[in-house]
């Protein structure tokens, strides 16, 4: 087994065993695409404050400035893109977006690592502004993965929410 496999099931596994079942408790409203386009959204407004704080704290580089910029233009596209493929996922139906993000999803989880990693060995100085990195690159992966989860027919969502209810006694 190599380890493009290994990388592959985890990705899968991620997928189904945490986040399908997540997007299938939703109700449709918002729906996990929603949710998933929201955290993407919010991943590059913290990327931003990131950026602000480092500024304030007087680290960010007029090189490491425009970095950030591109940085934020790159995911406010990406953003756009995404909202664009929303037609691509339709009720009931395998979702192309899963193995179209597949790699995205692992450089994403990667890049989370690093800076959960980054943020939790950084000077006081720049806690702040790596610990915003390190939530706005998780929040970006999950958006990811909500965004590639399928979407459940009406009446399979139903079905999924009817197996979750208890009565409670003496009230039957």
């Amino acid at each position: 087994m190599t380890i493009a496999t290994r990388l592959a099931d985890a990705d899968a596994w991620l997928l189904d065993r945490v986040f399908q079942p997540l997007s299938d408790r939703l109700d449709g409203s918002p729906s996990a695409f929603d949710v998933g386009l929201s955290l993407q959204l919010g991943a590059v407004v913290l990327e931003l404050a990131s950026d602000a704080a480092l500024y304030g704290a007087g680290m960010l580089s007029l090189a490491y400035g425009v970095y950030c910029g591109f940085s934020a233009a790159c995911g406010m596209w990406f953003y756009v893109y995404v909202g664009r493929l929303r037609t691509m996922v339709a009720p009931g139906r395998l979702n192309p977006l899963r193995p179209m993000f597949q790699v995205l999803r692992l450089l994403g989880l990667g890049f989370a690592a690093w800076s959960v990693f980054s943020s939790a060995t950084s000077d006081a100085a720049a806690a702040l502004a790596y610990g915003l990195t390190a939530v706005s690159n998780l929040a970006f992966v999950a958006g990811m993965y909500l965004v590639s989860c399928r979407r459940p027919p009406p009446g399979e969502r139903r079905r999924a929410w009817a197996g979750f209810r208890r009565e409670a006694p003496g009230l039957g």
